[in-house]
């Protein structure tokens, strides 16, 4: 272990799940919860910027990347988190970092207060309680305009081209190497199940997701993209209201997709919260 990226995978909950580890195995873990379209690959520019200080984990959460699908189409957040609480106790995780985007947060949040012991800090990216309606609208309509396979590889980076037009052209080739993969008649295919995005799947209620947010017990940061239609200015400032020990920061030139956006910017913002946690691997 060490430098470079290392793929395993784990016997969970009935389900193969993949994740990807980079740095020592002796320093402070950290886990990476990518959000609802995405994979563990999609941190692979963090995970270089703080390989060397932590122990970082990427999980590809069930139905994405090359984890498994649910055979019984549960992607309810009770699931997500009974994964994350058996990945954790399968690698002897005791204290770690959790950062989490969008989905991936929500369900860091959920852990975490139900966990207050393990969790040395949160990452919360551009998700909170409250969801910009603006940004779900958006979410929605993207979802039913999004084709269900490619006919050719230039196809598929071309539609990534146009949906993410703020990434940067390394995370466009990231996006294109890790979400899609060539189907056995030639059509590009993502890799996602199509039951994740089942109208009829609980979401959970804004009180549950305020109580869990204010039931955390660790250092807590926020982070939000300057020009995302996701997480408010004012939702931000509720939730630093409401629960003590966190802080929220706005990178600049960034929408919801803020590692992609800016990641110079959020690696910064990130790394200066990491820099402040007492007894941190720094």
């Amino acid at each position: 272990m060490g430098n470079q990226a290392e793929s395993h995978f784990q016997k969970l909950n009935g389900l193969r799940l993949h994740y990807v580890e980079w740095g020592d195995p002796s320093a402070t873990p950290m886990v990476l919860l990518h959000g609802l379209r995405a994979y563990a690959h999609w941190f692979d520019a963090f995970a270089e910027a703080v390989k060397d200080r932590y122990r970082v984990l990427a999980l590809d959460q069930r139905g994405r990347g090359d984890s498994d699908r649910a055979p019984d189409g549960d992607y309810t957040r009770e699931a997500y988190v009974r994964d994350l609480e058996a990945f954790v106790d399968a690698l002897g995780l005791e204290r770690f970092i959790i950062l989490g985007h969008s989905m991936g947060g929500l369900n860091g949040i959920h852990y975490a207060s139900r966990h207050p012991e393990r969790v040395i800090a949160l990452i919360n990216v551009d998700v909170g309680p409250d969801i910009d309606p603006a940004g779900l609208e958006r979410i929605r309509k993207e979802l039913g305009e999004t084709p269900d396979s490619f006919a050719s590889w230039e196809d598929a980076a071309a539609f990534l081209v146009k949906r993410h037009p703020r990434a940067s052209e390394e995370h466009r080739a990231i996006r294109l190497r890790w979400m899609f993969r060539e189907s056995p008649d030639g059509t590009i295919a993502w890799r996602i199940d199509p039951a994740i995005f089942d109208p009829n799947l609980r979401a959970d209620s804004r009180d549950e997701t305020w109580a869990a947010w204010k039931g955390l017990g660790c250092p807590t940061l926020i982070v939000r993209g300057g020009v995302t239609d996701i997480l408010t200015e004012e939702t931000c400032e509720e939730m630093v209201a409401a629960l003590p020990n966190s802080r929220w920061v706005e990178v600049p030139e960034a929408g919801h997709m803020v590692l992609e956006d800016n990641p110079e910017g959020f690696n910064a913002a990130s790394l200066a919260f990491l820099q402040t946690l007492e007894g941190g691997s720094n």
